[in-house]
């Protein structure tokens, strides 16, 4: 195993960001630097049109990473995963089904997650529950973090640790 110390926060950001349209997220296996790529850099590498004078300012300093990103032939620079909306029903099924007591909110819970737009339906019914709510997002929080650190050992990288 590679130890690296890598900003777990930033890695945990870009797995669980929904929208991947926006750009795309590499791990830098050397430095454990999570990098980010815009949509419109990553779409001009892959046609060939990549010049920093076709980039507006704030785009132009994407422009020598994204290269060495294309160019990378060791796997230094590995695409992040994204979590679909198949891991949170999961993991919503998951609390649903770790919930001690109040029957009532189960069920609801477990109504919602068999309809239409299962996710936001789950977070609208916690919403008139506080405290459910606060409980959800951390046990959300702790499977996130599970997930990224189980796909770094999955690729061979373990986190160093600061004391």
């Amino acid at each position: 195993m590679k130890i690296i110390d890598i900003d777990i926060e930033a890695l945990i950001e870009t797995i669980s960001e929904e929208d991947d349209n926006l750009g795309k997220s590499f791990l830098d296996t050397y430095t454990g630097e999570v990098i980010y790529i815009p949509t419109e850099v990553s779409l001009a590498l892959e046609k060939g049109t990549l010049k920093e004078d076709i980039f507006d300012n704030w785009l132009k300093e994407f422009v020598s990473v994204a290269i060495l990103i294309s160019e990378d032939t060791v796997n230094r620079y590995l695409n992040t995963p994204l979590l679909d909306e198949d891991f949170y029903t999961s993991t919503m099924n998951k609390y649903v089904n770790s919930l001690a007591g109040d029957s009532d909110l189960k069920q609801e819970l477990r109504k919602v997650l068999n309809g239409k737009e299962p996710i936001k339906k789950f977070k609208h019914v916690l919403m008139d529950k506080p405290n459910k709510t606060e409980e959800w997002y951390k046990y959300e929080d702790n499977c996130i973090n599970e997930f990224a650190r189980t796909w770094l050992k999955s690729i061979g990288i373990e986190l160093k640790y600061l004391n």
